[in-house]
Formats: structure tokens, sequence, C-alpha cells
């Protein structure tokens, strides 16, 4: 096998009479302009250095022959400079590329390394806030992986080029080279090379879908929002945890689901079946022998505490490893029959507990989420609604398109026009803002263009002053059902303890200082759900009172103990039987026996 490849495999015979110079069918990328500014770039100097290594693997393995192939080395080698100048195997690709001549192709596992973390690193670049040069970046680097790697699904959607390469990268005319100018009718010339069969199936129709053969991205990880109990303290939070998706292709058989924890795969095999046929409808088919394995770090997941939520977050992370687009969003949300999502179990806990952690970010929620939403509003936390930006989906179709970096269509412009809000926001004092006329123009606007934009709506809601005043009463019953979590101790505790006393004070002033902050959103007709739940306070305060006496010489006290702790756990239970039925979610929400449960 000889060192070097040869730009061409036919060879002119030239008469001596006329023998002319030839053209070179290599035009070398000027230094710039560059459209983008390394200083600017929101990546560390060994990230851009890396990118430029594998852009200059991906040059080395073009075929390098046509005009449009010599071009698209040129820009390859052209970008490989701009991210890292001292890339010397940009420079010799570009020197040989002069004399006709390209180094050997590097190994097939080079290659595919090469394509899949600048794939990865593509995601990134192309967000929105990763900022102008960045996007800049991310136009020229699609264009080449769109050559480099033209069976990647992202590659079939680029249908020409949107990088700036002008007087940057000569256009594909100037690589031509006008033999036909200089022949003869009776130069001879020498046959080339014949070209082996192409054995590749045709494309479909349009109007047909290919099947996916492989997967764009192998290894990648989400956040998810997932509820934890400490064992030391008892005490249940929640956390944004890091799932990680591994998939691995073996060519037979269906797509098998793999999670860590006793009995997860199995509990999560009907949502998962589910998934697995919105995916196949989405993409055509899904690689032959999938198995898709789900990991948790050191953490684990609480099926107990988070039901089968895991599948929203699944799918966000399928979709990824199928097109090689990074998950954008986080979901609340759970895949049910026929790929429609649905609220997960303690959706309304888990949201007031999302509003209070820190971060910001895109946040999808199943189009049944909306009827808890002006609940934040009216207790005054319309300031969610600008920290993370909310939108609503019906299907895992839906949820895919809407977690892509930079959204198609409509709901894309009515993204790009909410950042828009926020920037001008932010700072500024939030009712102020959101109740200015141009504010609630724009925020129209984005409604208009998008109807599930929540954000938008919930602002303009807040802004327009005619937000609701008291809760509804689904929603206020979980806002009491979760104020009564505190006095879940009183099912377990033993009134011979020394802190049974200190612990149901503590119980009893939790408690009370939620329900007391709920006075002023409860309807006149709902506040029997609230006087349920003082009994049930003042239950537990009267039974701390009497654990606080000694017993006397008739031995009465005991007794009156026991009667109390009963009396006490009995309203408790009667109460979040009524509250859960009001909140409408039985199934969620069993009664408790021991800690508290969620909502």
């Amino acid at each position: 096998m000889t060192a070097m490849r040869c730009f061409s495999r036919g060879i002119l015979m030239w008469s001596a009479a006329m023998m002319m110079p030839a053209v070179a069918d290599f035009v070398p990328p000027a230094e710039g302009p560059v459209p983008f500014r390394r200083d600017k770039l929101p990546v560390d100097v060994d990230t851009m250095t890396a990118l430029s290594r594998q852009i200059s693997v991906l040059a080395a393995a073009e075929e390098a022959e046509k005009p449009d192939e010599l071009r698209s080395v040129a820009q390859m080698a052209a970008l490989s400079l701009a991210l890292d100048p001292a890339n010397r195997q940009a420079r010799d690709l570009i020197a040989a590329a002069e004399k006709g001549d390209m180094p050997d192709s590097p190994d097939s596992k080079e290659i595919e390394r090469a394509r899949t973390r600048a794939w990865q690193t593509l995601s990134w670049l192309e967000m929105p806030e990763a900022g102008a040069d960045a996007n800049a970046l991310a136009a020229c680097l699609g264009d080449v992986l769109a050559v480099a790697d033209p069976g990647h699904p992202k590659s079939k959607e680029r249908v020409s080029e949107l990088g700036a390469w002008k007087d940057w990268v000569a256009t594909k005319e100037a690589f031509r080279t006008p033999k036909e100018a200089f022949r003869t009718p009776k130069e001879a010339v020498k046959p080339a090379d014949p070209e082996p069969t192409d054995t590749t199936p045709p494309e479909p129709e349009d109007g047909g879908q290919k099947a996916v053969l492989g997967l764009a991205l192998a290894d990648l990880e989400a956040a998810m929002p997932v509820w934890v109990h400490d064992a030391e303290t008892g005490v249940e939070s929640l956390q944004a945890l890091k799932v990680t998706f591994h998939g691995e292709i073996s060519g037979k058989g269906r797509t098998q689901l793999m999670i860590p924890g006793e009995g997860l795969t199995q509990r999560m095999a009907k949502p998962f079946q589910a998934l697995e046929k919105a995916m196949e409808a989405r993409h055509g088919t899904l690689p032959a022998g999938l198995t898709v394995s789900l990991g948790f770090g050191k953490s684990s997941y609480s099926l107990s505490r988070n039901g089968t939520a895991l599948s929203g977050t699944a799918a966000l992370l399928l979709e990824g490893a199928l097109t090689g687009e990074m998950p954008t969003a986080i979901t609340l949300a759970q895949v049910g029959e026929g790929g429609k999502l649905e609220l997960p179990p303690k959706f309304w806990k888990t949201l007031r507990a999302l509003s209070e952690m820190p971060g910001g970010g895109r946040l999808i929620l199943p189009d049944q989420a909306a009827e808890f939403l002006p609940a934040l509003l009216t207790m005054n936390d319309a300031a969610f609604f600008m920290k993370r930006e909310v939108v609503l989906a019906s299907t895992v179709d839906e949820l895919c398109n809407l977690a892509a970096a930079a959204p198609q269509g409509p709901a894309g412009d009515a993204m790009k026009r909410f950042g828009e809000i926020r920037k001008v926001g932010d700072g500024k004092p939030l009712g102020t803002f959101v109740a200015h006329q141009a504010t609630q123009q724009r925020l129209k606007e984005v409604t208009d263009l998008m109807p599930k934009h929540a954000s938008a709506r919930m602002l303009a809601l807040q802004g327009s002053g005619n937000r609701a005043r008291s809760l509804a009463r689904p929603v206020l019953a979980r806002e009491i059902r979760r104020s009564l979590e505190p006095i879940a101790v009183l099912m377990t505790l033993k009134q011979e303890e020394p802190t049974a006393e200190a612990q149901l004070d503590k119980a009893h002033a939790a408690s009370r200082e939620v329900l007391d902050s709920l006075t002023s959103y409860i309807d006149i007709r709902d506040r029997d759900l609230h006087k349920a739940a003082m009994d049930v306070t003042d239950s537990v305060r009267t039974l701390s009172r009497l654990l606080s006496k000694s017993e006397n010489e008739n031995n009465t006290m005991a007794p009156k103990k026991n009667l109390a702790a009963k009396a006490a756990r009995e309203a408790y239970l009667k109460a979040i039987r009524e509250l859960t039925a009001a909140a409408g979610d039985e199934v969620d929400y069993p009664l408790p026996r021991g800690a508290g449960g969620g909502n």
C-alpha cells in the first residue's frame, strides 16, 4: 500500500505539441475572515485543541477526488487551524493536497471516535445560550460534519451550508480543473480504474422513513429531579439526579431496558414499551438488538417515591442517542399508553420543590399540568415562570421536539422571543415589568406563536392583574396535605421515648407554620379542608402536653395519654383520607402507615 493517495484515478495522455500546464485542483484556504473569535467561545483551550484534531482526522479520511470533496477538505483544514493555529496535521494536509496527494485514511475506530466527539461538541455550541461566536462555529462545524458523516440523522436535515465561508474558503467552482479546454479530438485518455458496484440500498421515496441503523451517541447523560430519602435524618428531599445512558447494538432481537435496582427493570417495562413504540413511530424503527442501560452513579432511584417518572427522562436520552443532540431540557412527565405524557406521582409537591431549587433552563410538562400552574401565581411565585421556561407537551414526539437545542418552526421562534423578554426583564421588579404594556404585547406574541408556552401565558396573566386569589380545591388539598407531612411522625412515635414530646412540638410548629400561611388563599367553600388539618395539629398539641405530665399516684395519666395518642392518629388518618379524596390522586397517594408520603 503506497503512503500517498492520488487525487485523480484517470491520467490524461497529452501529445507533446498540445502539452500545457495543468491548473491545480486544490485551493488552500485563506487565513480569514474567520466568522468567530476563539476568545469568545464558551469552551476551554483543551476542548478547542481536541476539536481541531478531530476535524483533521475527518479531513484525512476524505476521498478528495471531486471538486466538492476537495473543497470539503479545505473547509475542514481551515476550521482546524482556526481552532488551533498550531495544528501541524492540518498544515501538512493542506501542503499534501496542493501537491495532489493525500495521506492514508485513519483507521475506522479513530474516524468514528472523532465523529462522535465532534457531534457532542456541536450539540452544545449550537445552543442559543452558548453565544453568537459559538453559534457561528457551530454553523461551520455542522457543514463539515454533514460531509464527514452523511449517515447521521442531523446530516440528513441539512439541505444547504449554514457557515460563513465566503472569502475564507473558495467556492466549489474554483476547485474545478478545466482539462476539457486543453483536449483535442485525437488525444487519448487512459480509462479510470473501474469503481466498485454500489450495493447501498436506494433511499426511500419522499414521504417514507429511513430506518435508524445505529446510535449517533452511545453514551450521554441528563439531569432529572428525583425524590431522595435520607436514612439518617429521615427527611425526603428533591435533588437533581444525573441519569446516564449507555446504548449497545447486537443486531438481533428487540429493544431491552436495563436499570440497576431490585425490580426496577420489571416495574419500568410497561412505560418503556410505550416509549419504544413512540420512538419507533417517530424514527421509523429502532436499531435491531438495542440494549439501553440507565444508571444513577452512586445514587439510586426510588420507585416508591418517584414512580415511573424516569420514563420521561429516558425519552429525552434515547432521542439524544438516536439524533446526536444532547437533551437541553428537563421534564416532569411519565410516558403512558400510546406515547402520551402523563403527570408523574407527587407532581404538585415536585413542582413546588423545584421552584425552590437553584437553576433555570427549559422545563417540559404534560398538558395536564396546565390546571396547576395558575396556583403558583396565587401563591406569589410568578418568578418561577421567569426563572424556568415552562412549556407543555402532550406526546413523546412533542416532548422530543421541544427539548431540542433550537426547536424548528413557530415553537423555536416563540422561544427566541421569550429569551429576549427574559434578557430585558433581568434585574427588574417582576410585577412592574410584566404589567408593562410593551411586555404584555411581547408575551402575547409568544403565546400566539406557541399556545403551549406556559411561562409566557402565566406571566401575561400575572401582569394583567387577573390571577386567582384562592387556590382551586384539588390544589389546596395537596398543599394542606403537604403541610401535615411532619405530623406523620405520630404514626411510629413511642410515648415512652425521652424525645417524644420534643418531636411532637416540632411537628406541630412546622405544620402550623404552613397552615397559617395558607389562610389567605382559601375560598370560603373549602374551609372544611383547612379545619380538618387544624384539628390534627390541635390533637398533636394536646398529646404533647399530656406527655409532659408525670404519672400520678392513681395511675390515671397513662390511659389519658393512650386515648390522646389514639385520637391524634385517627384525626390524622381521617384528614389524609379527606384531603386525598379532594385532591383526586388516591392511586399515587396510598394511606400512610409510617412515614408520611407526598403529593
